[in-house]
């Protein structure tokens, strides 16, 4: 289980080099109070370290390409910087999260010269990268106990010096999973309140320690419901099933774009589509992942590798309004952050149906993905409350939902 304050919290990407024309610590402190006020809760920075020179891609390079785990890119500012940032983030009520990338490390990485052995050879006895695509990156191996205590001294390091709240590792499905146990056992005594997330989708990272893994299933699944509405029958069963399985005691982190997908917007074509978007993310169990400038719909995604700075004149404040309200709903409505969830019978296909129910509170979600009006009844249902609008609805006759439109109701 992730620790109280993480449970259904809503999650903000943040790539400090783009998401602001400095690119620096200082500047991204200045607009916390922004993602304060949306209803942000937890902050997940990519990478800050200094990034990697040999076999550099781009122009600045990848910031997964990590030439020193223990220091921060001076392009993004001081270590007093990063700790007015975590100060900020903290008076502010946020919390901070660091990105561990474990499984490699850059080719200028001193450890390569200090300490070779604790790579990865080929048969010829050369370091080699964990695949062909990442050739920017050269590959550690986990037998040697001298890389495994260094890795933890490392991420105590910066829990105990700057007073980061967790950690997002990245590619952890890479890592042998007795090292990621030992890990959490050594993070765990020093901060029993720390969130640990598993940049994977199986189970047994769950069972090595993890109380966070990631939803991989979902993202593809609503971008081709989009495409084709008739598709939108197939979102729900699995989330749905896998809690069944679980006692509702699994917690995923749920996204529909970050560093590695295309922005939504690109697929979204309308606000109507846009808000059905943010509705289904936001509605759902688990922990829901904002990418930087996903909840303005900009639609070009910041470069990895070169410089590009978030263009935020080309947002969108409806839409950013309508995150804001969403994500205060989520806050307020015990269902939406911790409810079960059960899928109710629909047609057409189209529509998808689905129920959020604690103790407390059941709340009835319709969404639409078709541009087509639909009509649906809702048995056994007379009056629901609009969360959006607070009014009081007769749920007697049909309901008429526009195309792409959505409604979040409380019932008895």
């Amino acid at each position: 289980q992730p620790p109280a304050w993480a449970r259904g919290a809503v999650i903000y990407q943040l790539f400090v080099r783009a998401f602001t024309l400095e690119g620096t610590f200082a500047a991204a402190t200045e607009r916390l109070p922004e993602l304060q006020d949306m209803g942000i809760e937890i902050i997940l920075l990519l990478p800050i370290h200094p990034t990697g020179q040999e076999h550099r891609i781009g122009s600045l390079g990848s910031p997964y390409s990590i030439r020193d785990y223990r220091a921060l890119d001076p392009a993004l500012g001081t270590e007093d910087d990063f700790r007015h940032f975590i100060e900020t983030a903290h008076a502010l009520g946020l919390y901070v999260l660091m990105d561990f990338v474990a499984n490699h490390t850059a080719w200028d990485n001193p450890l390569i010269t200090e300490h070779p052995d604790w790579y990865t050879h080929n048969v010829a006895g050369d370091i080699i990268s964990p695949n062909a695509d990442w050739k920017d990156v050269a590959d550690l191996n986990y037998a040697s106990d001298d890389l495994r205590a260094y890795m933890l001294d490392t991420s105590l390091y910066w829990v105990n010096e700057f007073g980061i709240d967790g950690y997002r590792c990245d590619a952890s499905y890479l890592v042998p999973n007795p090292f990621w146990t030992a890990w959490r056992d050594a993070l765990k005594a020093a901060r029993p309140d720390l969130l640990l997330l598993s940049e994977s989708d199986g189970l047994d990272l769950y069972r090595a320690g993890f109380e966070v893994a990631y939803d991989w299933g979902t993202r593809d699944k609503f971008v081709q419901a989009l495409r084709d509405p008739n598709l939108a029958i197939v979102l729900l069963p699995p989330i749905a099933r896998e809690l069944t399985e679980t006692d509702h005691q699994l917690w995923r982190m749920r996204y529909l774009e970050n560093h590695d997908h295309d922005r939504l917007a690109q697929t979204t074509n309308t606000p109507a589509q846009r808000e059905l978007a943010a509705t289904f993310l936001l509605t759902l169990p688990g922990l829901p992942l904002i990418y930087n400038g996903q909840e303005v719909g900009l639609t070009q995604r910041p470069s990895l590798f070169d410089v590009a700075k978030l263009n935020w004149r080309l947002g969108k404040e409806d839409l950013h309004a309508f995150y804001t309200t969403l994500i205060h709903l989520r806050q307020t409505s015990p269902a939406l952050r911790y409810g079960t969830l059960e899928i109710l019978k629909t047609d057409p296909p189209s529509v998808i149906a689905y129920t959020r129910t604690t103790s407390t509170q059941r709340v009835l979600l319709l969404l639409n993905f078709s541009p087509q009006p639909a009509q649906l009844p809702l048995p056994n249902l007379t009056t629901g409350q609009d969360l959006l609008t607070g009014e009081t609805l007769d749920l007697t006759a049909d309901i008429q939902l526009e195309g792409y439109g959505y409604w979040l109701l409380e019932i008895p």
